[in-house]
């Protein structure tokens, strides 16, 4: 696999969840996942998502934890604190020789996720959001509440 800045989880997808409670990665980002992948629970405002980091992302995505808090001034001990509560909310997940990725029945249910589940590039990073949650996180009115949109105009 390339160094991680090389990947780029762009775009965004619904499928539908397959009995299994398993969902099909776009085809793209398949190559970008060799091995197993790192989740974390998450949220996004008061949206619940999961996070999909693959190894190397999440190892950077740590480092650069660590660095910035270190030129905050942090103490060490709160650092490693923190990083703590990050690496216990982990698991580890496989995407499968199909493509697809198993949610676990707890995620699956504290994301509320139905048939469907919406996949979503974050660049280094995917997450993995209800539908019904991430259209409204998507609406006019969310994106008009964005203080850098105001400034850049990329999404209104």
């Amino acid at each position: 696999m390339g160094s991680v800045s090389t990947v780029m989880f762009t775009g965004n997808v619904t499928h539908k969840l397959d009995p299994k409670s398993r969902v099909a990665i776009p085809a793209g980002w398949r190559a970008a996942q060799e091995g197993a992948l790192t989740l974390i629970d998450a949220n996004f405002d008061e949206y619940p998502v999961l996070k999909c980091y693959t190894k190397e992302s999440f190892a950077e995505k740590i480092a650069a934890i660590r660095q910035q808090a270190e030129q905050r001034g942090a103490e060490p001990g709160d650092i490693d604190r923190y990083i703590g509560i990050i690496t216990g909310r982990c698991f580890e997940a496989e995407v499968s020789s199909q493509g697809k990725l198993l949610i676990p029945k707890p995620q699956r249910e504290r994301l509320k996720l139905g048939e469907n589940a919406t996949i979503v590039g974050r660049g280094t990073y995917f997450e993995i959001w209800s539908p019904a949650d991430y259209e409204a996180t998507n609406s006019p009115e969310a994106i008009s509440k964005i203080e850098l949109d105001k400034l850049f105009h990329m999404l209104s």
